[in-house]
C-alpha cells in the first residue's frame, strides 16, 4: 500500500494541503496563536512520513512543484509593503536599526548556542537561516552544506514563536510605528 501512495505525487500534494486545512481548521477552533497551520501541518505529514516508513526524500520529491511556488509567493509580499512605502520611508531609522539588532540577535543567539551545546558545523548551518522566508534559509542552508529539513523545522518554530509572541509586543506603546 505504501508502494502504490509513494508513486503518485499528488498523494504528497494532497496530504500537504490536507494537513494544511486541518492547522488552519485548528487554528479557527481553538483561536490560540501557537496552532500555526504550518506547524501544525508539519507535524502531521510528520507523523504520517514516520507511521508509514517514507523518507522525507521520496517526500520532499513528491512536493517539489510546493517547493517550486515558494519564491514567487515570497516575492509577492514586496505589493503589500509597497502601499506602505510613505510610512516604511518615515521610519526608516527605526526599521534600520530592528532588523539590525534582530538580525545580531538571531546570529548571535545559533552562535552561543552551538558552543554551548557542542553543535557540529552541519547543525550550525542548518541553524543560522532561522529568522529568514523559508525560500532564503533552503537555498542558503543547502548552499553552504546544512540539512534541509532542520532549516525547515528551525523556521518554522521561530516562525510560529514570533506569532504567539507578536500580538503581545504589538500593543506595546515602545513597539509601534506611528
Amino acid at each position: 500500500m505504501t508502494e502504490l501512495l509513494t508513486e503518485n505525487s499528488f498523494f504528497f500534494l494532497l496530504l500537504t494541503l490536507a494537513a494544511y486545512q486541518a492547522g488552519l481548521w485548528l487554528q479557527r477552533k481553538l483561536g490560540w496563536a501557537v496552532c500555526n497551520p504550518i506547524l501544525i501541518a508539519a507535524l502531521l505529514v510528520g507523523g504520517v512520513l514516520v507511521a508509514a516508513d517514507i523518507p522525507y526524500t521520496t517526500y520532499q520529491t513528491g512536493c517539489a512543484a510546493l517547493s517550486w511556488l515558494l519564491t514567487p509567493a515570497t516575492v509577492c509580499l514586496a505589493i503589500p509593503l509597497y502601499t506602505q512605502l510613505r510610512v516604511l520611508r518615515k521610519n526608516w531609522r527605526a526599521i534600520l536599526a530592528g532588523v539590525a539588532a534582530g538580525t545580531a540577535a538571531s546570529l548571535g543567539s545559533i552562535a552561543v548556542m552551538a558552543c554551548l551545546f557542542g553543535l557540529d558545523h552541519t547543525l550550525y548551518i542548518s541553524l543560522l537561516p532561522k529568522s529568514i522566508t523559508t525560500a532564503m534559509g533552503l537555498a542558503l542552508s543547502e548552499m553552504y552544506g546544512g540539512i534541509a529539513g532542520v532549516t525547515t523545522a528551525a523556521i518554522i518554530v521561530t516562525a510560529s514563536s514570533a506569532t504567539a509572541a507578536g500580538p503581545g509586543c504589538a500593543g506595546c506603546s515602545a513597539c509601534r510605528i506611528r
